[in-house]
């Protein structure tokens, strides 16, 4: 895997956000991989693509590529609000990958954002563009990335270091059990790992997790039986295989 982009492909282009676009497009579609199967190539989607850059026509699960200088740790601006939500809800969500770069164009770090932690309730709409605005009335969106646990953020290059695929496609295909789920429960499901993985133990009791009801009941203020919703998902996360039962109110995490 080379780590140093080409800068000669981004010759001709004046705005950042081009020579951006460019230079991350090119070095991903030599170094890219699919995550979801054993293919080692992917291919550009059509220009104008909504909410995707790069597909597999493999298994054709897509990816969506977002470059920085540094990564963003709460809201990822993205497209258009519209054109997310479609995806999410058809099951046609893209995994984002963000790349992460040095100012001389050298890649440091490459994380990818599983599909099937994408819902609606982490794709938060902004204003609509004004009137005076070339696409008036536009509505992107932002996705928050301080809502999504640690476990959707799968590390492809870490410090400009390789992350071996096999492990890389073994921790996404972990995951791959979220389909199960609808779409309109799985987000109480995420956040439900995520709240577990933060707790920072193997080991933990019911009466750990409702210590954190208040962060469910920010999350989700319209349900008004929070703690019932929350042993409904731990019975979820069991069925699913990723914890284990011990009676009386104790659980073990299993991944």
């Amino acid at each position: 895997m080379k780590f140093e982009c080409d800068i000669d492909f981004a010759a001709g282009y004046k705005s950042q956000q081009q020579i951006s676009r460019v230079l991350s497009e090119q070095w991903f579609g030599v170094n890219g991989y699919c995550l979801a199967c054993e293919s080692d190539q992917l291919f550009p989607t059509p220009a104008n693509t909504q909410a995707s850059d790069f597909s597999c026509r493999n298994c054709e699960q897509i990816y969506e590529l977002k470059a920085f200088r540094i990564k963003p740790k709460n809201r990822l601006v993205d497209g258009a609000y519209s054109a997310m939500i479609s995806r999410i809800k058809s099951g046609s969500a893209p995994t984002l990958l963000l790349l992460e770069r040095t100012d001389s164009w050298r890649i440091q770090g490459l994380t990818a954002v599983h599909h099937l932690f994408l819902t609606p309730e982490i794709i938060e709409m902004r204003k609509p563009l004004s009137s005076m605005a070339r696409r008036a009335g536009w509505v992107g969106c932002n996705i928050r990335l301080d809502t999504i646990g640690p476990d959707a953020q799968i590390s492809l290059v870490s410090s400009g270091v390789p992350v071996d695929r096999r492990i890389v496609r073994e921790k996404f295909q972990e995951f791959e059990r979220l389909k199960n789920i609808p779409v309109r429960q799985r987000g109480w499901t995420t956040f439900t790992l995520g709240i577990i993985r933060n707790l920072q133990c193997t080991e933990f009791s019911l009466n750990d997790v409702y210590l954190r009801e208040r962060a469910f009941a920010t999350a989700y203020p319209n349900n008004h039986n929070v703690r019932a919703k929350i042993r409904q998902q731990l019975q979820v996360l069991r069925d699913l295989g990723y914890l284990e039962f011990h009676g009386y109110g104790q659980y073990r995490l299993l991944i």
